[in-house]
């Protein structure tokens, strides 16, 4: 555990610190989560270039690209240029800079082709976890040689692991689960594989490298289906807002045009719904019927239950569940959720400052929450370059000489932010 030299300390992950190469989104997102719980991210980027996600729709007069905003908070940007060969002062930067770094998480594909080797990290810093995150995995543990560094992104991660293949209506196109599930799954699978390796390295003395990938990432969220699918049990296909197995379990509309989401599983609530119908569980039973073993009792719960669809707003039917103490909601979109009293209560939107334009953004607070430790999102995204030389005086302990001499070899931006 390390001080926080450059930013707050807050969270259960206070003096962990994250060195993070990488653009939008998956290596990112992992390692704004861990910002998020209190470890210090130290970005690395591109001198004159930034992060991907810098670049998109921009809104008011500024121009500011709030995707980047979320994103970046709680980062601290550093200029530093990792290619070894155009720049081989930064050899001697990258070492010191992993001894005092707990975590590495990196998304370029290929870096140590230009220097930034596995194996030099770790003889600078044998404690060292490094989260590599890919799109087909590491040559280590195996693979097709056509797909082993290969690029990939979401939609695509999506279509190898299956998970499109899950994704639609029956009769229609192919759908993305969006929002780029793949990605996202992907960044709290590394997050924690990095966190459970950190761990260990505290035990043990020693790091080691985390292998995670776009695809198994998301093929493991299907593990529950996949184990009955490949063991007998039938092949999954596209449902649509149904559920493939129980009934009503999905989305539906209701009188009013407007959504419900409902989930009838269990003797329990099928029992609930059944009351709610005004029918008996003796005329419908569970399995038959919840569980569509029965396609005359389906279709029979399936005609009463379009009827009470047809004659309710989605709000009443919503309200119906929740008095029977079944699981429903009404379908929320960004701002309906912004406005719901639950929300609210819980503080779910914080409000970010842009420190370009001073103005302040509306973003998801942290989650999970703490009561002991609690977390925060205490700075929006850095300038590019903003915390650079703070970088290299307050953790690496240069002088104004030493970093005068990186600016002239290219190791790091001529020109730093000092303000």
């Amino acid at each position: 555990m390390k001080d926080n030299l450059i930013g707050q300390e807050y969270g259960p992950l206070q003096g962990v610190r994250v060195m993070l190469t990488g653009v939008a989104f998956a290596g990112p997102f992992a390692a704004r989560w861990l910002g998020d719980m209190g470890a210090e991210i130290i970005k690395i980027e591109i001198p004159g270039a930034g992060d991907t996600s810098r670049i998109g729709r921009r809104v008011g007069e500024a121009g500011v690209v709030p995707k980047w905003i979320s994103l970046g908070r709680n980062m601290n940007s550093f200029e530093f240029n990792m290619n070894f060969d155009k720049a081989p002062d930064s050899k001697q930067v990258f070492e010191d800079l992993v001894k005092q770094c707990d975590i590495w998480i990196n998304s370029v594909p290929n870096i140590g082709k230009h220097g930034a080797t596995d194996e030099l990290a770790f003889a600078a810093n044998p404690k060292l976890v490094i989260v590599h995150v890919t799109g087909y995995g590491l040559p280590e543990n195996g693979g097709d040689e056509r797909l082993l560094g290969r690029p990939s992104v979401d939609p695509v991660a999506q279509a190898f692991s299956g998970l499109a293949a899950m994704q639609g209506m029956p009769d229609g196109p192919f759908l993305t689960a969006n929002p780029i599930l793949a990605d996202i799954v992907t960044a709290h699978q590394a997050a924690c594989g990095a966190l459970a390796a950190y761990i260990s390295a505290q035990h043990t003395g020693k790091g080691q490298v985390v292998d995670s990938s776009l695809y198994e990432s998301a093929a493991y969220l299907m593990s529950y289906h996949w184990c009955s699918q490949l063991n007998g049990e039938g092949l999954y296909h596209r449902s649509g807002p149904l559920n493939q197995l129980w009934r009503p379990f999905g989305y539906y509309e209701c009188r009013d045009g407007e959504w419900v989401a409902v989930g009838v599983w269990g003797l329990g609530i099928w029992q609930k719904f059944c009351d709610l119908m005004g029918v008996s569980v003796e005329d419908f039973p569970y399995m038959a019927t919840c569980g569509q073993e029965d396609p005359d009792k389906v279709a029979q719960m399936d005609a009463i239950w379009q009827k009470y669809l047809d004659s309710h707003t989605a709000v009443e039917v919503e309200a119906a569940f929740m008095a029977a103490g079944m699981p429903t909601s009404k379908l929320n979109n960004a701002e309906d959720a912004y406005r719901h009293p639950h929300w609210q209560a819980r503080g779910d939107f914080i409000k970010i400052k842009d420190v370009t334009s001073g103005d302040e953004f509306v973003d998801i607070a942290t989650s999970p929450k703490f009561n002991g430790t609690p977390c925060t999102v205490y700075k929006g995204a850095p300038l590019l370059g903003q915390e650079s030389e703070r970088v290299m005086k307050d953790i690496l302990g240069y002088d104004d000489d030493r970093i005068e001499a990186l600016k002239e070899s290219g190791s790091v931006a001529a020109l730093l932010i000092t303000k």
